[in-house]
């Protein structure tokens, strides 16, 4: 883990099935992050403060769009930081290899692929934005 450095965050303005994908991917990088707690009381103070800006960028997003998809739905604008895009970038990449993983297998399930193929696509769409 590298230690990040904060900086303004640009604003995209997000329609609410956008928002759906990012929030199911925010929440997918937080998990992925989650077993740095374990030893985090042996990271050093640099490495504290980046694995925390990881969480805190996350969360401004998820407070941004909601936590859960409002009952009525609106476009909002979202702030992506230079370390938030990059753990966008990454997610992006994660779909894509798990697909091919999954299709290489005998037996695959159509609609997982179907559902991280159009999360490929919607996250395409928006880090072409940022």
């Amino acid at each position: 883990m590298s230690t990040q450095q904060r900086n303004s965050a640009c604003v995209v303005s997000v329609d609410p099935s956008t928002a759906d994908v990012l929030r199911h991917q925010t929440l997918v990088v937080l998990e992925a992050n989650h077993y740095y707690f374990e030893e985090i009381l042996e990271f050093g103070p640099e490495a504290q403060h980046a694995l925390s800006v990881i969480y805190r960028d996350a969360f401004a997003v998820l407070d941004t769009i909601g936590w859960r998809r409002p009952d009525e739905p609106v476009t909002v604008d979202v702030p992506f930081t230079a370390g938030f895009i990059e753990q966008l970038h990454r997610r992006r990449y994660d779909l894509g290899h798990t697909n091919i993983d999954r299709v290489s297998q005998e037996t695959w399930d159509r609609e997982l692929v179907d559902r991280d193929r159009e999360a490929a696509v919607t996250l395409d769409r928006l880090l072409a934005q940022v």
